[in-house]
């Protein structure tokens, strides 16, 4: 496919760097400027294999202000929300690697839409907050719209595009097909999207309706036409998390060119940062800064010890999600 070429604007500017020890023990909380920060706290799909750039299910802290907000709480997070802090929840759908970690409830506002709140019902969440379909909500500053997506009929799931003056981005971890691409994913600066496949499509109809995951592929030609020039991919399924890093990286850098968009693959730890409103933003390309070979491999090591544990904690039968998992 030929090079899509599309206007660059203030939003294009964002720099993605590593941080692997993103859990302390102890979180010190201090307010944020006007900027915008993203986490990727976790990047694997609902998977068994792990591996050090994707040990967690996938979740997304967005810090703006004093706001710390967690897209997305799957399983492996059952137990570690102090270590997060977030003072906000909010759920894309209900099945077990997004929401399984709320099973012994939430230290903050869950906001989810009313199906995903009627699947986890049982969950002891406190404070549910109902997610309105293409209504922009505001949460800590940031405004959350709730777009349908195909992917699964008994999880029914959306997309997020959030916005601040400092810049935008459109969140959608499981995706088979996204409706009305233009008005979703214009005017965006980032997309981040589905990594379950690259080329091959783990897509099917199932009662009229498609099911599964698009290739990556797939999701950088919505992001072709929609005019949108950035692309990151988490929730990654088996092929990338056994796979080369470096390699599949490669792979996904090409694809992108393909369609005239910088893509990336994420990993745990990585950061994704906004400058402010109030400073020049021009055009620039997404940056993965490594840390020296010996002391990534030490900070691994050390990560894979204490905050990424290859097995989560069992669960007790009392604890163990009822939300639902499939088609």
């Amino acid at each position: 496919m030929s090079s899509v070429s599309a206007p660059q604007s203030n939003r294009d500017r964002i720099g993605l760097s590593n941080l692997r020890n993103i859990i302390p023990p102890v979180i010190k909380v201090t307010p944020r400027k006007t900027g915008l920060e993203l986490t990727f706290l976790g990047t694997r799909g609902e998977i068994k294999i792990r591996s050090r750039p994707h040990q967690r299910h996938s979740s997304l802290l967005v810090e703006h202000d004093d706001a710390r907000i967690m897209i997305d709480c799957g399983t492996d997070w059952l137990g570690r929300l102090t270590a997060v802090a977030p003072t906000a929840i909010v759920l894309t759908h209900a099945h077990p690697d997004h929401a399984g970690g709320l099973a012994q409830g939430a230290p903050c506002p869950v906001y989810a839409t009313r199906e995903t709140l009627r699947l986890v019902r049982r969950f002891p969440i406190r404070d549910r907050r109902s997610m309105p379909l293409k209504k922009s909500v505001a949460i800590g500053g940031l405004r959350f719209k709730a777009y349908r997506v195909q992917h699964s009929i008994r999880a029914p799931a959306v997309g997020y595009r959030v916005s601040t003056r400092a810049g935008s981005f459109f969140y959608v971890p499981d995706v088979a097909g996204l409706p009305n691409v233009a008005e979703a994913l214009g005017g965006v600066g980032v997309y981040i999207g589905d990594g379950a496949t690259m080329r091959r499509s783990m897509v099917r109809v199932k009662e009229g309706t498609l099911i599964g995951h698009a290739s990556i592929t797939s999701q950088l030609d919505w992001c072709a036409r929609a005019h949108l020039r950035r692309a990151i991919f988490t929730h990654c399924g088996s092929p990338i998390v056994r796979g080369d890093p470096r390699a599949l990286g490669a792979i996904i850098r090409s694809l992108g060119r393909q369609y005239g968009i910088d893509a990336r693959l994420a990993s745990d730890g990585d950061r994704l940062s906004f400058p402010g409103s109030d400073e020049r933003i021009g055009s620039g390309v997404i940056e993965l800064r490594k840390r020296p070979e010996r002391a990534k491999q030490r900070g691994c090591r050390e990560n894979c010890r204490t905050n990424f544990p290859r097995k989560s904690r069992s669960l007790r039968s009392s604890e163990k999600p009822t939300i639902c998992s499939g088609d």
